[in-house]
């Protein structure tokens, strides 16, 4: 790292507390940073700490003392790469950091689907249905067709990192099947996975943990839907364009499938006016909002790795880079 003026460590966003640096530094972390006042607040950065923060090209490329991007979670997808590359700085990331969190939150959302659990709070909070139906509620809310139970799914997990991995402990450990799709359109399947089609058409229970590329872009999608059981359910707890939002939402108004859960969305924040998954009228859909990987074991993992790296990085010795000095790692 070159030497000069101190060093002035800068954290656009306040999601993960500020660890304490071992080294001559300037900290200054901001609650909240709108885009138009990114370039003001990382002009005259060492190294800039994000977790939602968008930035944009050109404030990469006019801050000029800057030399590292530290982004607080696992995917940096929403990071302008091109311009990293370009500038000839480095970006790292913090991997693995919330593994537990989100995979019990994906299984979570699997059983609040499978057991249909906002549905029949809103029943028996509204006072009448339970009585209208003469003790006859549940079963006619699930079309007199019992939900499974945990020996009777075949989980399919699409993402086998360590996320894909610990939900795959977690679902052998309640009694399900569990096959790892092999990555789509593959032609070499490797021990221990099972084709995407055979997948596609055997799970009743999709769990996604990938990131987002062009491989995994649309991964699911109308082909998809169509070739799955009309009883199987979808969750995304890896990003938002790994699932063909429109198609989805075809799927379950169409009844090509029984339901699914998402925590990323393909615009994020999500709004009624970027994302067609905010509608009330599509079936049996459950949405939280990018808030699997809350916890506080999350963000004292965090805190740790942000406080390894950027020490690392600072003494020579980098470490979790996905690009260095403008070059991919």
């Amino acid at each position: 790292m070159t030497s000069g003026k101190k060093l002035q460590v800068v954290a656009l966003d306040d999601w993960v507390p500020p660890p304490t640096f071992a080294f001559d530094h300037e900290f200054v972390q901001h609650k909240f940073t709108p885009p138009d006042k990114v370039l003001e607040r990382i002009q005259d950065a060492t190294v800039v700490i994000i977790s939602g923060t968008l930035i944009a090209p050109s404030d990469i490329e006019k801050a000029s003392r800057l030399q590292l991007i530290s982004a607080n979670g696992t995917g940096t997808d929403h990071v302008p790469k091109d311009a990293i590359r370009q500038k000839g700085i480095s970006l790292c990331r913090v991997p693995a950091q919330n593994t537990e969190s989100v995979s019990e939150h994906a299984l979570a959302m699997y059983y609040g689907l499978r057991r249909r659990l906002v549905d029949l709070h809103y029943l028996a909070m509204d006072g009448e249905s339970w009585k209208a139906s003469k003790g006859n509620l549940v079963p006619s809310h699930y079309n007199h067709a019992g939900p499974r139970i945990n020996a009777e799914e075949t989980v399919v997990i699409i993402g086998y990192g360590a996320i894909g991995k610990n939900f795959e402990k977690m679902a052998r450990a309640l009694g399900m099947r569990v096959l790892i799709a092999e990555r789509k359109g593959s032609k070499e399947i490797r021990q221990g996975r099972t084709s995407f089609e055979d997948a596609i058409k055997t799970g009743t229970v999709f769990m996604l943990a990938t990131p987002l590329d062009a491989t995994t872009k649309d991964v699911l999608s109308e082909a998809e839907f169509e070739a799955m059981q009309p009883s199987a359910f979808v969750i995304n707890v890896g990003r938002g364009g790994t699932i063909n939002e429109p198609a989805l939402i075809k799927a379950l108004k169409g009844g090509q499938i029984a339901g699914a859960a998402t925590d990323v969305f393909e615009k994020e924040p999500a709004t009624k006016e970027n994302c067609p998954l905010l509608d009330p009228a599509i079936p049996n859909l459950l949405l939280s909002p990018h808030a699997a990987w809350y916890s506080d074991c999350t963000l004292k993992n965090t805190a740790a790795i942000v406080k390894a790296n950027i020490e690392g990085f600072v003494a020579g010795k980098p470490q979790n880079l996905v690009i260095t000095e403008g070059r991919d790692v």
